[in-house]
């Protein structure tokens, strides 16, 4: 009896450990200042706010994304690549976070579009890939793996 009374309590333990580490890093992103100055007017980097809709199963939830701009020290490999991380949420308990990389090209009308795609585990969807439309303060996206489709909308966080 006291054994597995023991293995509760460490397990409780760790659970409330680590528990408060998950999102850390999003967290840190979210809260960190981005540059000195605010974003540049119709640029993608930055804070974006919004929701996602999952049209295979009917899910939605709130999503977080904060935009980097391209690195100076060419860590990416493409011209135009830019990192989105995301933070989602589902079902208002279960959260998430991940980085992707988006090629992203200026358009002529002043808007941007971006392309890219992400792995997840293949119990989350496998393979993600993701187009999106950024004008403004208007963000707009759809994603696609083999388990989910769906769409995102968000809006530019000042």
């Amino acid at each position: 009896m006291k054994s597995s009374r023991l293995l509760r309590f460490a397990l409780f333990a760790l659970v409330v450990t680590f528990l408060p580490s998950c999102g850390t890093e999003f967290r840190k992103a979210w809260n960190r200042d981005l540059c000195p100055a605010p974003p540049k007017a119709g640029g993608v980097a930055g804070k974006w706010q919004g929701t996602w809709l999952s049209e295979a199963t009917g899910h939605t939830g709130t999503l977080r994304c904060v935009v980097s701009g391209p690195p100076e020290d060419g860590k990416f490999s493409t011209k135009g690549d830019h990192s989105f991380f995301y933070r989602a949420t589902w079902k208002s308990i279960l959260s998430g976070s991940y980085k992707a990389v988006h090629n992203v090209k200026k358009q002529k009308d002043g808007s941007h579009v971006f392309k890219g795609e992400h792995k997840m585990p293949d119990w989350a969807g496998g393979l993600y890939h993701y187009e999106g439309k950024i004008k403004g303060d208007e963000f707009h996206a759809n994603y696609k793996s083999a388990m989910d489709h769906g769409s995102y909308t968000m809006k530019r966080v000042r």
